[in-house]
């Protein structure tokens, strides 16, 4: 194993020009400079340095060397230098993983001052419903929701809590016409996604509790292709009941059976590591007051 630190006291001590004016700048004692450099020349079996009561000269091996120390010096300082940069403004790529139903959500526009001020910062946005590994995608943030997504390792906060309603198009409730019950609503048209958890569907209403299992007719694989296919009048999905609400307030969603009402989802931001980087930091505030609004 290299001996990193004698390497640096050497590259000192030929910048500095004497054993004692080293030992000053390190703060060190001239011995246990001198003792470095003997153990750094015993290592590598050459003189680097040769020694007189008067001044120190480099070898040929010592200035092939001091050049070469010196590079990895500089590396070590852009090294440590890059991540102060890193921990002190919001460069570098931001990677948030987040479900697809919030692809259409104004969550995004958060982040155009960050955008528009740091030119260095960039965001990879991966929208996936399943729960995907955060170490192995080298995932920043990830916004998680429903119950069973976090585990022992990650750092969670609770954002939000989504109430799911039972939406379809007019077009679709004029064509099909709105159920009298909830069995006749579990045989129409449904679009699912592939979250296998609504397979079947617990609904209360007030003390009474019922479950039914909806006949798929559509499946796909994000809730946010699910949503586009029920504003295609293709049939019934469950949806996020923040997600739909401009479309409901404009008629063209229908809420049914809204006394009936499904399990709520709650929404996680979660990160893997404790001290945080500058754009990390930044991410999670915008990320927090933007769900803050919602309530």
């Amino acid at each position: 194993m290299y001996d990193y630190k004698a390497m640096s006291v050497f590259v000192c001590v030929v910048e500095q020009g004497s054993m004692q004016a080293t030992a000053e700048q390190l703060s060190m004692t001239p011995s246990a400079v001198t003792q470095s450099i003997q153990k750094l020349e015993t290592h590598l079996q050459i003189k680097l340095l040769n020694r007189t009561t008067r001044k120190l000269s480099l070898t040929e091996a010592g200035e092939i060397f001091y050049q070469n120390a010196k590079q990895m010096q500089q590396s070590a300082e852009n090294a440590v230098k890059s991540v102060e940069l890193l921990r002190s403004q919001p460069i570098g790529q931001l990677n948030i993983a987040c479900a697809t139903g919030l692809m259409d959500s104004l969550l995004i526009n958060a982040f155009k001052s960050v955008l528009d001020s740091h030119p260095d910062f960039h965001l990879n946005l991966l929208f996936e419903d399943k729960v995907i590994d955060l170490l192995e995608n080298r995932i920043d943030i990830a916004l998680r929701a429903g119950p069973g997504v976090l585990s022992d390792n990650m750092i969670a906060r609770h954002l939000y809590t989504f109430e799911l309603i039972m939406v379809a198009h007019k077009d679709y409730l004029q064509e099909k016409g709105m159920p009298n019950n909830l069995e006749e609503l579990a045989k129409l048209d449904w679009i699912g996604f592939s979250n296998t958890r609504y397979s079947s569907i617990i609904l209360k209403n007030q003390q009474e509790e019922k479950e039914i299992s909806p006949e798929y007719r559509i499946h796909c694989n994000s809730l946010y292709a699910s949503r586009c296919l029920t504003m295609k009048g293709l049939g019934i999905s469950v949806q996020p009941d923040a997600d739909v609400k401009q479309a409901l307030a404009s008629g063209e969603l229908v809420q049914i059976f809204p006394e009936w009402k499904l399990p709520s989802v709650p929404l996680y931001l979660v990160t893997i590591q404790r001290i945080q980087s500058e754009k990390v930091r930044i991410a999670c505030e915008l990320i927090t007051d933007y769900f803050k609004q919602l309530y």
